[in-house]
């Protein structure tokens, strides 16, 4: 698992494996007192090594899909920003392609038993 500040107003939460990095970028409001705080998630990425790459040297690509929120900032800044920390963790080294993406999720429904009766 990794978590990092983008900077003064977000974070990121992740998760890897030896192929991937997934997470979210959250909007944090911390307190005045700086112990507790209120996260909105405003973007998931996933990073990848895509296989086929024609002309193209072997790289790692992020993903970075924002939502349409008041409070997501500015998408390219903080796609880089992410790269940024991706790197100095240790979870991804240059090449790196980084796309930043509007999304919305539109509806769901569960597929199979989901939910347990408490």
């Amino acid at each position: 698992m990794h978590r990092f500040d983008l900077n003064e107003k977000f974070s990121a939460i992740g998760s890897e494996t030896s192929e991937t990095r997934i997470g979210e970028i959250y909007h944090v409001r911390r307190s005045w007192g700086g112990s507790d705080s209120v996260s909105t998630p405003i973007a998931r990425y996933i990073v990848w090594r895509p296989e086929y790459i024609e002309g193209a040297a072997p790289h790692w690509r992020i993903d970075c899909y924002f939502k349409k929120h008041k409070l997501a900032g500015d998408p390219k800044t903080l796609s880089r920003l992410l790269a940024n920390n991706l790197q100095n963790a240790g979870l991804c080294d240059t090449p790196i392609w980084v796309f930043w993406h509007r999304s919305d999720e539109i509806s769901g429904e569960s597929i199979g038993t989901l939910f347990t009766d408490d």
